[in-house]
């Protein structure tokens, strides 16, 4: 399959008649299109999807309420109205048994208030098919590209985005393998046959399970449209919440430009100066009371140790006097008693005698070594200790309690110095308050939506939940009448068709797996930065676990990959599964790059363009693919369009080439910078 041409009309941001030339040759397959974020690429990757798949491009389960509210929101706005049809044709050639045919596929949708009327035309070689009922298009199409097969050709980078997350998490990625592998279809054809046993499990006349059974098939088809209501009001909430944020997109990069930074910060800043001059303030008065305090006794500390020296002193020659005091009233007491002498037998004449010599005996003895000082200070014992506490606190604790007060004043001045000089870059008030004002609000809408969102998927699961276990009890309930009643022979045989169907499922899932592993081994290695340290990729057959094996023959399971690594891996993937699938259709990936570091777009822009598809359609930003990158793609490029978004009248006019001039010189591959 190849496409040759494709025709919008007022759909999205396009106004008017568009064509655009998708004509491409073997030595140059890219049609790459250019454009800034909102400017339409999202918009023709879409528009490809509708007009081949219709409602089918949302999903299998998608309502034909939400299909339509889409489709409406895609009509184009005009300054004074909203466009009421819009249009999308696709030409293309497609070979079949060794011949080609052309087909030109028109897809047309008219808004008529209530709903949304879809008419598809589809030719063949320029004539309508005779052999085909127009209502059998629709399936045809389906055939030609089959939307499951399309799913792993026509990609964006928030598919690419939702499979390496998978990868990461683990979670979904079981489920989004086989979907890809296809086998998710043979999972759909057991469940067919399963509710084709049980109609003919009713009709075996079995009452009381009946009855049961269709209780319980009341309430799962209740269940279901319940999820689908919740799930058609969840997908309009998130429609609402990117419009949202898009708008406070807008506003932030507004503020930003105007220095918004710093307004948002305006009170906090405000309210950091009013701390940091009472702390000064605080700080200088403790710095007064210290200085005005015993502060200078820190500025003659050998006076401060004379001092205590000389108090030490007073106070030994004062214990020494007040001893002697107290042992010559001792003595006195002792020798004024009569009954001493008597008992001692000294006449009363020698009393006075003996009493002098002791006197001047013990004088002797208490006699102070050295000079007698002569007291200088008459101080009490607390008020020495007093001196003592003073001049220990002047000599260890002043100094470094004033200098710790010193370090913090200063560091509080520079900081102040600092929140003056933010404030000073605070734009006017009055230019920043509305958009602060309007961001506010839409922060809290959003908020809310967010809320809302959370409330409904809590409620999907529970319902999910509930339909699970309703599900069970018709599954239990089946098996239970299974067991009472010889059901119909083609009951029979769709029960052995269950049983061949789950042997072929796991034959194939196998042999799908074996070419997996292969191709994927060689197109991860071909874009990976680390193909001289990988040696391939293995998966496990029955637990699905992919893991690297090094060239030293260790494993690193694939959820260990870095982000990078895994944007890299999720690409790899789906374009082994498209070589795997044997279907011919052209590449279609928009914004493949916007997470990949510089290495990674460089191998994608050499290894996997130019080489994924005989055709490659190409969305991009400037910022995707740069001028350097540009020059080495363009000669894989037949054409480059510029997809041009006038903001005031909300149109988009594709142009042909790319950001830049077409006429500078290619580089060599290995000119790429890093």
């Amino acid at each position: 399959m190849k496409f040759n041409k494709l025709v919008i009309e007022d759909f999205g941001p396009y106004r008017g008649l568009n064509e655009l030339d998708l004509t491409t040759t073997d030595d140059s397959p890219i049609i790459l299109f250019g454009g800034q974020n909102g400017a339409g690429k999202t918009t023709l990757f879409e528009a490809i999807r509708f007009c081949l798949h219709g409602r089918s491009a949302l999903g299998r389960r998608v309502a034909m309420r939400e299909y339509h509210q889409t489709i409406r929101s895609r009509l184009h706005d005009y300054p004074d109205r909203k466009a009421e049809t819009a249009s999308v044709r696709l030409e293309f050639e497609y070979a079949h048994m060794g011949e080609k045919d052309h087909y030109s596929v028109e897809r047309t949708w008219r808004d008529r208030g209530k709903s949304i009327v879809e008419n598809v035309e589809m030719r063949r070689n320029g004539k309508i098919p005779t052999e085909l009922d127009k209502d059998q298009w629709q399936d045809f199409l389906q055939q030609l590209v089959p939307p499951g097969v399309a799913q792993l050709f026509f990609f964006d980078g928030e598919k690419i985005q939702e499979l390496a997350s998978a990868v990461e998490s683990d979670d979904s990625f079981t489920d989004s393998m086989y979907s890809l592998l296809g086998l998710d279809l043979v999972d759909r054809l057991d469940t067919d046959l399963s509710i084709y046993v049980s109609q003919k499990l009713d009709s075996s006349g079995v009452e009381g399970i009946n009855d049961e059974l269709e209780e319980y098939r009341g309430e799962k088809e209740a269940l279901e449209e319940a999820i689908e209501r919740l799930g058609a009001e969840k997908f309009e909430k998130r429609e609402e919440l990117g419009a949202i944020q898009d708008e406070i997109n807008k506003i932030e990069a507004q503020i930003a430009s105007e220095g918004g930074s710093y307004a948002t910060r305006r009170d906090d800043l405000k309210e950091r100066r009013a701390e940091l001059k009472a702390s000064i303030a605080s700080h200088e008065e403790q710095i007064e009371e210290i200085v005005t305090g015993i502060f200078p006794f820190t500025l003659a500390p050998d006076l401060c140790e004379n001092v205590v020296e000389r108090l030490q002193e007073e106070t030994e020659q004062q214990n020494q006097q007040t001893a002697k005091e107290e042992l010559t009233k001792e003595l006195d007491d002792v020798l004024d008693e009569d009954d001493v002498w008597e008992d001692l037998g000294v006449s009363e004449g020698d009393v006075n005698e003996l009493t002098s010599r002791i006197y001047s005996k013990l004088e002797g003895q208490l006699e102070h070594d050295g000079d007698d000082t002569q007291l200088a200070h008459q101080f009490s014992r607390a008020q020495r200790q007093d001196i003592y506490s003073v001049v220990d606190r002047a000599m260890n604790d002043i100094p470094e309690q004033f200098a710790e007060i010193n370090h913090k004043t200063e560091a509080d001045v520079r900081e102040l110095q600092e929140v003056e000089g933010s404030l000073s870059k605070v734009p006017d008030q009055s230019v920043i308050s509305p958009m602060i004002d309007k961001l506010n609000d839409l922060t809290e809408e959003k908020g809310s939506l967010k809320n809302e969102i959370e409330g409904l998927e809590s409620e999907i699961n529970t319902l999910q939940n509930k339909l699970e276990t309703v599900n069970s009890r018709i599954q239990s309930k089946l098996d239970e009448k299974s067991r009472l009643e010889d059901v119909s022979e083609r009951a029979n045989l769709a029960s052995d068709v269950r049983k061949a169907i789950k042997d072929y499922r796991d034959e194939l899932t196998k042999e799908k797996l074996g070419k997996l592993e292969k191709v994927l081994s060689d197109r991860y290695l071909t874009l990976s930065n680390k193909s001289d340290f990988y040696e391939k990729i293995q998966i496990d057959e029955d637990t699905l676990d992919i893991s690297l094996i090094t060239k030293h023959s260790s494993q690193k399971p694939h959820t260990e990959l870095s982000a990078g690594e895994r944007q890299i891996f999720a690409t790899s993937l789906l374009w082994a599964l498209a070589e795997i699938s044997g279907r011919p259709l052209p590449f279609i990936i928009d914004t493949p790059l916007g997470r990949l570091d510089q290495n990674h777009r460089n191998n994608l822009i050499k290894q996997f363009f130019p080489e994924a598809s005989h055709q490659v359609l190409i969305f991009s930003t400037d910022t995707e693919i740069d001028d350097q990158q540009y020059k080495v793609l363009s000669r894989d490029v037949a054409k480059a369009y510029h997809l041009e978004y006038d903001e005031a009248e909300g149109v988009t006019v594709p142009t042909e080439g790319y950001f830049w001039d077409d006429d500078t010189e290619q580089l060599s591959y290995g000119e790429i910078t890093s």
